[in-house]
């Protein structure tokens, strides 16, 4: 999943792109529709038509979606002249929407302590952002994986990144106080087949291809039963768990089709 990174920092954009997916709070529900507020970016209100809400038919939108509800929407359009944001509700996957809100949790984590910071530096949050949050999200995927870093390594890894030195203690004291480093487990199963003179030689290149990907990442790829096959990955981000997984997925894809055969995915968890 990958999205635009100006999007989702920290900082704040006004302005969603055009299939960016969005964390939303419904505010009012119609009969032809639901009013959502976007979190990330500045409460602007975007708008889900009924056809857009549900890939069944929806009779009663309540059944579907509720006031005060978080959601994950898909942007179908953006109209800057007007204001106007379209969102789709039945675009977006289950795992799409999982690892969306995941990705957000994680991003309010990493906000909340760049405030305690700058709490405790009697300053705002805006110049806290400039100071340090910036850099942090310039070199990893969200402010929370730089902390979790420092956790582990220490306030260099800030300080290293250009976070001046009060910061950087700062920041790895909280860190060191509030932040949990947990890991997760995201798994891909894939379908792999060859007919073709290589055979079963295609079909372990083309795992054998998957392995040098998520090796690195202590990643590892075993049978479910043939033609079916397992590629599971344990990572602190999953953003980066699912890069990994994504480039690992390509990789078997393209080797398998070289030699002969085909593959798909099958299922993700």
């Amino acid at each position: 999943m990958s999205e635009d990174r100006d999007a989702h920092s920290s900082g704040g954009s006004s302005i969603p792109g055009v299939g960016e997916l969005v964390i939303a709070t419904v505010t009012r529900i119609t009969s032809h529709g639901a009013y959502a507020n976007l979190d990330e970016h500045d409460d602007r209100e975007a708008f889900i038509h009924i056809s857009e809400i549900a890939s069944t038919w929806v009779r009663n939108i309540r059944n579907f979606v509720r006031e005060s509800q978080k959601i994950v929407g898909k942007v179908l359009r953006v109209d800057s002249r007007r204001g106007q944001i379209d969102l789709s509700l039945r675009r977006v996957t289950k795992e799409h929407s999982r690892m969306k809100i995941q990705e957000w949790k994680r991003g309010q984590r990493g906000k909340r302590l760049l405030e305690l910071a700058a709490e405790r530096l009697k300053t705002t949050y805006e110049e806290a952002f400039e100071l340090a949050g910036k850099l942090m999200e310039s070199k990893f995927s969200d402010m929370l994986e730089a902390l979790e870093e420092a956790k582990e390594k220490g306030a260099t890894v800030l300080r290293d990144l250009g976070v001046p030195k009060k910061w950087a203690d700062v920041l790895h004291e909280l860190a060191m106080i509030h932040v949990v480093v947990r890991e997760i487990s995201l798994e891909v199963t894939i379908q792999l087949s060859c007919s073709s003179a290589e055979g079963v030689e295609g079909v372990r290149k083309a795992l054998l291809a998957a392995q040098a990907v998520v090796a690195p990442a202590k990643g590892e790829v075993f049978v479910d039963g043939a033609p079916r096959y397992r590629i599971r990955l344990r990572a602190k981000g999953a953003k980066d768990a699912e890069s990994i997984l994504d480039r690992a997925v390509e990789e078997s894809l393209r080797v398998i089709e070289e030699c002969g055969g085909e593959g798909s995915v099958v299922s993700r968890s």
